[in-house]
Formats: C-alpha cells, sequence, structure tokens
C-alpha cells in the first residue's frame, strides 16, 4: 500500500521517491537526530519535507491548519513514516527476489 496523507479533507497519495528527495530526508533526519528535543527550525523543515515528498499537492500552511491539517506529533510520525515507507519497499522486494531463486 502506498502512502497516503489527508489534509484539508482530501486525501493525497505519496509519489514516487525520488533518490535525491530520499538523500534530502536522509540528511534532515541525521541533522535532527543530534538533538534531545526538537527545534522550531526542526517542525518547519518536516512540514516542508512532508509537502515535498507528496509532490507539493498541498501547501505547507495547509498541511499546518489547526482545523485540517496535522497536529504536531502528527506531522513527526509523518516525517518519521517516510523512512519506515522506503523500507518497507524494500523489504517487499527483497521477497520477491528471494521468491524467484
Amino acid at each position: 500500500m502506498e502512502k497516503q496523507i489527508t489534509i484539508g479533507g482530501k486525501t493525497h497519495d505519496m509519489p514516487k521517491m525520488s533518490i535525491d528527495t530520499y538523500m534530502e530526508y536522509l540528511d534532515l533526519a541525521e541533522a535532527m537526530e543530534e538533538r534531545t528535543r526538537y527545534t522550531r527550525q526542526d517542525m518547519e523543515a518536516m512540514g516542508m519535507f512532508v509537502c515535498k515528498a507528496y509532490g507539493n499537492q498541498f501547501t505547507y500552511e495547509e498541511l499546518k491548519d489547526p482545523e485540517t491539517g496535522l497536529d504536531p506529533a502528527e506531522l513527526i510520525i509523518e516525517f518519521q513514516m517516510i523512512d519506515m515507507s522506503v523500507a518497507d519497499k524494500l523489504t517487499k522486494k527483497m521477497e520477491k527476489i528471494s521468491e524467484n531463486f
């Protein structure tokens, strides 16, 4: 199942992620790992990246709308789930490869 997010009452599918976009995610995640608590800049970076990961189908302002967007916990989870989604896709591809042997 592909990743989806609901913003503003509309469900959006995450398009195929490019290698460059994933490397950008890795850079952001690595920088955040060094801190014990997220900063304002981290939250903004996560929000902007989630928008980018979904192909800018919604704006950062829509993402953080208090009524129809994400709350802080949902934003953090959505950002972290990007890596889990890539790992899940990798696992499925590896299983398919092993079935062919």
